[in-house]
């Protein structure tokens, strides 16, 4: 038995999910024929009046979101829309679990998320889930995840998530951007709520301003001479091969690129900047990736980059590590380590760029970046979230 007394709903809907494809492959059913079919049932049970069978709802979802394509994703979509707004709490946990559990369907988690909010904003879990997904929301997601936070009174506070909402604002379409506008002015109280809120561009200049030592808030551009961007990348590490041959390969990729000198992955590399043993968990294919080519978008806040300025005027610049109470560590851009007494230092100093290298991919054939990309993205064993929750006021 696949199951034991004392497992969750979800573990107990994956022992029936498994079932049900077992079945399903022992009568010889094409996944086009079997997702076609699930697509039915699923537009037919969310017309079920006077409400549907949430719990075959959750199942379909699961099982429609082993294979993603464009029709998928959409039943999904208003899967969970229709899970998150139904007032029932197995249905919604099941979507707060497809935020923590699937990084590739976190957006749409968090969209689901939003229309629960404008109906009901009183989870503050919520509230950190979606403020949480900015890094990743889009689109119709995207405009659902700001309007839900708006109706919080809630505000988060910190330089990174008011930056993020600017940077999520500047990919919607020019129409829509007045949700981001009004989210930041919410929070922000700027420019007074009496008054309209400002443009994106306007709080772009404001934000620089007010946050002098953060990265700008500006989307990423490439340089002309570069090899490799992410438009270029993206749909090639969409759906990555994960055999053996090709997971070998990406760890010695991440070894000769140079990773390892910096980062862990399991029992490769070092521990001097952010561990990336369960990145597969916690980030998106997508997030990772503008984590390669720019490296200075989002910076880790347990690592910070910093220029570390000594009382002899010597300066130190690289990532500031743990090194007691009465010490410093930092370690540079050369992978080299210094340490100092902090009665040695004259100042310490955030810097807005990262102390990763630029162009860690160009160098790398396609095949490669594939691979260390796999690699990167590959888990096993129990889901590890990424929980950095956002402060609040």
């Amino acid at each position: 038995m696949c199951c034991s007394v004392g497992t969750s709903v979800r573990q107990v809907l994956f022992c029936g999910l498994s079932l049900i494809q077992t079945l399903a492959w022992a009568q010889d059913v094409s996944v086009d024929e079997r997702q076609q079919k699930l697509l039915r049932d699923a537009e037919t049970l969310l017309l079920t009046e006077p409400e549907p069978d949430w719990v075959r709802l959750i199942l379909t979802d699961l099982e429609l979101s082993t294979e993603l394509n464009a029709a998928s994703q959409d039943m999904c979509r208003r899967i969970l829309r229709a899970l998150a707004t139904s007032g029932d709490e197995t249905a919604l946990e099941h979507v707060r679990s497809v935020f923590e559990n699937e990084p590739e369907r976190r957006g749409m988690a968090a969209g689901a998320l939003g229309q629960a909010a404008l109906l009901h904003p009183e989870s503050l879990g919520d509230w950190q889930l979606m403020v949480r997904s900015l890094t990743v929301v889009e689109g119709a997601d995207a405009v659902s995840v700001l309007q839900g936070l708006k109706r919080f009174r809630l505000r988060a506070n910190k330089g990174t998530w008011v930056r993020q909402v600017i940077l999520t604002g500047l990919q919607l379409p020019e129409a829509e951007r007045l949700w981001a506008s009004q989210l930041l002015q919410h929070w922000t109280s700027v420019p007074a709520r009496s008054a309209e809120p400002w443009t994106l561009q306007q709080y772009q200049v404001w934000f620089q301003q007010e946050y002098p030592e953060a990265p700008s808030a500006e989307l990423p551009v490439d340089r002309p001479d570069r090899r490799w961007t992410y438009s270029k990348l993206a749909p090639a590490v969409h759906d990555l091969p994960a055999d053996e041959s090709v997971l070998r390969l990406g760890a010695k990729v991440f070894e000769t690129a140079g990773c390892a000198r910096c980062h862990r992955r399991g029992t490769v590399g070092a521990a001097n900047g952010p561990d990336l043993t369960t990145l597969g968990w916690r980030r998106q294919k997508a997030e990772i990736l503008r984590s390669l080519l720019y490296a200075s978008y989002e910076l880790d806040e347990e690592y910070p980059t910093v220029t570390v300025v000594l009382k002899n005027g010597t300066t130190h610049s690289g990532l500031l590590q743990q090194a007691g109470d009465k010490r410093l560590r930092v370690f540079t851009a050369g992978a080299e380590v210094f340490e100092v007494g902090h009665d040695e230092v004259e100042a310490v100093r955030n810097q807005a760029v990262s102390a990763m290298p630029e162009g860690t991919l160009e160098p790398l054939s396609l095949e490669q970046i594939q691979a260390l990309m796999a690699w990167l993205t590959s888990v096993d064993g129990v889901p590890k979230p990424h929980r950095t929750e956002p402060e609040i006021e």
